[in-house]
């Protein structure tokens, strides 16, 4: 199946084209997706990969995505429709309060909510984020945890990280987040 040619195909309204696109990516962007969003049902990650196939389809047939313009593979092009709506989906779920998708909504590393063709090796990044989490240390790692995965405000961290108060626990979660970018642009 080579990309040119099932983009052609797609853009002549070859539905068959679709289908194998479809059927290619299904089983690996489900897997892809239900052990990076571990909280994610099944039926939310298909969800997931039946509106990215929508926008992928709506991409081509409009004109956005066509042969002179595709800078990777489509599987890539695909999967980040993928990652971006479902980075959408679970910034609006209280299921998933994790620090990954906090960093990634505070620091602008992965997402952009208006460019579906962001074409980024999401799970490159969110390993590298993990590896400079480790390399921070304590306490801003820790700071880091309880601020995005605990969710505690600043004044409990001020009293668990003995801060002398919360105003004092900000500043230094400010600080600790810019040692993680630069840490993060570092590598």
């Amino acid at each position: 199946m080579n990309d040119l040619s099932v983009l052609q195909r797609i853009h002549t309204g070859d539905q068959v084209a679709l289908e194998e696109v479809y059927l290619k990516f299904h089983n690996e962007f489900l897997g892809l997706i239900l052990r990076k969003f571990n909280k994610l049902t099944r039926e939310d990650a298909e969800d997931i990969f039946s509106e990215s196939m929508v926008a992928l389809y709506e991409n081509i047939t409009n004109g956005r995505l066509n042969d002179k313009n595709l800078s990777s593979t489509l599987k890539t092009y695909l999967f980040q429709i993928g990652i971006n709506k479902t980075l959408a989906f679970v910034k609006k779920d209280s299921r998933f309060n994790d620090i990954k998708i906090e960093i990634t909504k505070n620091s602008e590393i992965f997402y952009d909510e208006d460019d579906e063709s962001l074409e980024i090796e999401t799970e490159n990044k969110y390993r590298m984020v993990e590896a400079c989490l480790t390399d921070l240390g304590n306490p801003c790692k820790r700071l880091l945890e309880l601020h995005y995965y605990h969710r505690k405000r600043m004044i409990e961290i001020a009293e668990l990280l003995n801060y002398k108060n919360a105003d004092v626990a900000k500043n230094q979660k400010s600080k600790c987040m810019k040692r993680l970018r630069k840490l993060f642009n570092k590598n």
